[in-house]
């Protein structure tokens, strides 16, 4: 391990801006604190949860998968190198479930050489960033332990830098930066750790609820109660780190001529199951609302979760942006009886 003035930061993270494309938290105009190109100016270290996660970076909201040009099909694949800096560890956990996901059965290329480029440095959280954080619950943080390419721990005046992969130890030698004694390194992020923990919210309700979704004892009266609730404004699949979901359309410009366009779906519109019959099987918005929490609690593939318990991560997003109230959290504690009826 190695340690990092805080003062110095700034510095290597315009190194490093001359030759990749560094994404770091920066203050906005508006207060708003978001990831994007770094900026000496805007760059900050007092930031929280963002609110998109980074999935964007390997899987763009929108993106031409090929084009057509006089009959001639011409894949584009863009990626370049990119450094996610100051990413938390339940957003590390999603890219990599996400990872396995994209290129388990077969290697998808554009989410694969946008991953295959991307360079991860994960800020270790000290706790939680606001109340709907329960990331220790779905073992995805408060500090990543595998899947990161360097790993920052903050302790005021500097950092302990834990390093994750060759291509780690590649982008800090050239900066002297000094080593640390590996035991007291180790006891120091351990300790670091162990607190984080000790202040995270424990959602027991999340593993009780995945029990009784296993066992099929939950009261299926929540799915309509929360279906009659939904708005189907899709902001819970836009914020969540692991959904994949996508749609494909085709633009012709010109007779033989036109791009193919893969953009975000979500589970929950109406029309995401429709079949070309005008058929639907899952007609209501209680059974689509229903199916996606299945996909984060229930039904999920044990090698993409990776060493977390489910296909949620725990960030807390769904909770925090949902505006009728049917997040993760919500849906957990009525599965599991932990809620008032009548919220």
């Amino acid at each position: 391990m190695k340690k990092l003035p805080k003062a110095e930061l700034k510095g290597l993270l315009i190194r490093w801006a001359e030759e990749y494309r560094v994404l770091a938290p920066g203050l906005k105009a508006n207060g708003d604190c978001l990831f994007d190109d770094f900026d000496e100016e805007s760059f900050t270290l007092d930031y929280g949860k963002p609110p998109l996660p980074p999935k964007s970076v390997c899987f763009p909201q929108s993106e031409i998968t090929f084009t057509v040009d006089n009959g001639r099909y011409s894949p584009t694949v863009k990626a370049g190198p990119t450094i996610l800096f100051g990413i938390r560890a339940c957003d590390l956990m999603g890219l990599r479930q996400s990872s396995n996901f994209m290129n388990r059965d077969r290697r998808d290329p554009y989410y694969g050489a946008r991953r295959d480029a991307a360079f991860t440095v994960v800020m270790a959280c000290p706790g939680p960033q606001n109340d709907n954080c329960f990331c220790t619950t779905m073992n995805s943080g408060p500090a990543a332990s595998r899947g990161f390419d360097l790993q920052l721990y903050d302790f005021g005046e500097s950092f302990i830098v834990e390093i994750g992969s060759p291509e780690g130890e590649e982008f800090l030698s050239p900066f002297s930066l000094p080593d640390l004694e590996p035991r007291k390194a180790a006891e120091r992020t351990s300790e670091f750790r162990s607190k984080a923990s000790r202040a995270m919210r424990r959602a027991d309700a999340v593993p009780e609820a995945m029990d009784r979704l296993k066992n099929g004892t939950e009261n299926e009266g929540v799915w309509d109660r929360f279906g009659d609730k939904c708005i189907q404004c899709g902001a819970c699949a836009y914020v969540c780190p692991t959904c994949t979901c996508f749609d494909v359309s085709d633009h012709v410009s010109a007779p033989g001529s036109g791009i193919r366009v893969r953009s975000w779906d979500v589970c929950l519109l109406g029309g995401f199951t429709r079949e070309a019959s005008g058929h639907n099987p899952r007609p209501t918005q209680a059974l689509r609302l229903k199916r996606r929490h299945e996909h984060k609690m229930l039904y999920y593939n044990g090698d993409d979760i990776q060493e977390a318990i489910s296909g949620c991560t725990g960030c807390g997003r769904c909770s925090d942006f949902c505006p009728v109230h049917i997040g993760t959290l919500e849906v957990a504690a009525a599965l599991a009886g932990r809620d008032s009826p009548g919220k």
